[in-house]
């Protein structure tokens, strides 16, 4: 083989000292030239980083077929399609014969991009499961470009898929010719795969659209591709709003303090998140609150309410639009969560009232005030249902549910609802007046709550961008 090389180099010197110009030089290099580079390449095609064996090779033709025939030789591809002009058309019967078989010949618009698109994607559709390559060397520029985009695009639905280029080490300019022997096929790297922009771009939509479980994997798998170890954060930041949204706490805090522990390393104190610092370290400490008040059952303790309250009301703005029944049952547990920690606070329970006769009586007459029914006609159960709650709470002096009686007769009907709704006991399905009105007397006992204690949880998920 090294002295077939040999033969080529001395044979492109002999071309050289011709000193031919256009057809003539033309001439001699399809003489002399050209067919022991068909041989090298039939025998031993430059390919780089290695050989690759592909069953579908789709090329572009240009006005130089040389290289188009290179490409095919490299690839070794059982089906060659090639992409040519109606200027380009003339050199097929020279592609054909210096590659010793028959291709498959496909016409296009020089500079119609789309339809070349349109084709590329058809063939790469009629092959699934094969290796195809995809060959951008010859052609117009429009048409390269074309098919690079159109590669790395499909590359990310046909793992299979590469692009190559045939490449040179020197170029004649006299000749317009690449120096004979330094040809070679580079299969090139998709730069969205090296780089793992569009992997990040795509991670970081996932995030903004909630989808945090898909965003970790993707971020997770950029790391793995790239090396690049601050991509562990944005994984651990998905990861923990993930579990959160899926009211997996414990794993949620596992989560934030596995972020927190990256933030602490000097290889990161410059990344992105890190000017969320507070932020997080807040979330996690909530998170916290919130592991606790599960485990303790304490509802009167307020930074675990509170926190645990914004949770599930965040979990209910989030699908307020999209899904509005498990909005409203967001919004429910919110209230009453928020109506527990009150009572709690008074020491009573509203699953084991122990109701006196002084309170079931001033709750009846509340209750027939909102209800417009006479206080005798109010029927009290064993547990307290959410308009019983704030019934007592009233009584009780407890000031946030002190509500003026023509806005409680505007809320007593979702309240009473609650046990009706489909995803509770009933088969009824909020209507968007009655889950407004729900999350708006969530919100107004929330934010008392919140003005009595100075707390503000932030469980707003952080940018990522």
């Amino acid at each position: 083989m090294e002295d077939l090389k040999q033969q080529i180099q001395q044979a492109w010197q002999n071309l050289k000292t011709q000193e031919l110009e256009g057809s003539k030089a033309q001439t001699l290099y399809n003489q002399t030239v050209w067919p022991l580079l068909l041989e090298l390449w039939r025998k031993e095609p430059q390919v780089y980083p290695s050989r690759e064996t592909f069953e579908v090779s789709i090329h572009t033709l240009g006005t130089s077929p040389e290289a188009t025939t290179l490409a095919a030789l490299g690839l070794g591809a059982g089906e060659v399609y090639v992409l040519h002009t109606p200027e380009s058309k003339r050199y097929l019967e020279q592609l054909q014969r210096d590659l010793g078989r028959s291709v498959y010949p496909i016409e296009i618009d020089k500079s119609n991009v789309t339809r070349l698109y349109q084709v590329v994607g058809e063939q790469v559709r009629k092959h699934p499961g094969k290796k195809i390559a995809l060959d951008l060397t010859s052609g117009t520029k429009a048409m390269s470009a074309g098919m690079a985009a159109a590669g790395y695009f499909l590359q990310r639905v046909y793992p299979g898929l590469r692009v190559a280029y045939v490449d040179n080490d020197a170029f004649d300019a006299a000749l317009r010719k690449p120096v004979a022997g330094t040809e070679k096929l580079i299969l090139l790297p998709n730069p969205h795969e090296v780089l793992g922009d569009l992997d990040e771009h795509i991670a970081q939509e996932l995030y903004e659209a909630r989808e945090f479980g898909k965003a970790a994997e993707r971020f997770i798998s950029l790391r793995r591709k790239t090396g690049q170890g601050g991509f562990d954060l944005y994984a651990a930041a998905c990861e923990m709003y993930k579990h959160w949204y899926a009211l997996d706490f414990e794993s949620a805090l596992s989560n934030a303090r596995r972020l927190l522990d990256f933030m602490e390393l000097d290889a990161y104190r410059s990344h992105f998140l890190v000017r969320h610092k507070g932020r997080l370290r807040v979330q996690k400490e909530g998170l916290e609150a919130i592991v606790a008040l599960l485990r303790s059952q304490n509802l009167s303790d307020a930074v675990g309410a509170l926190w645990l309250t914004a949770t599930l009301i965040q979990l209910g703005d989030e699908r307020r639009e999209r899904q509005p029944v498990l909005a409203a049952l967001y919004y429910y547990r919110s209230l009453e969560l928020i109506l527990q920690y009150r009572l709690a606070r008074m020491a009573r329970d509203a699953d084991n009232p122990n109701l006196s006769e002084e309170e079931q009586q001033a709750m009846r007459v509340y209750l027939g005030r909102w209800l417009n029914d006479k206080p005798e006609n109010i029927r009290l159960f064993g547990k307290l249902g959410l308009l019983e709650a704030v019934a007592l709470l009233r009584h009780l002096g407890d000031t946030s549910v002190d509500f003026p009686d023509s806005e409680m007769q505007g809320y007593q009907g979702v309240l009473k609802g609650r046990n009706k709704s489909l995803l509770i006991h009933g088969l009824q399905v909020s209507k968007k007046g009655e889950l407004e009105k729900l999350r708006e007397f969530s919100r107004k006992l929330y934010q008392k709550a919140q003005e009595e204690t100075g707390l503000n949880p932030a469980v707003e998920p952080v940018s990522l961008a």
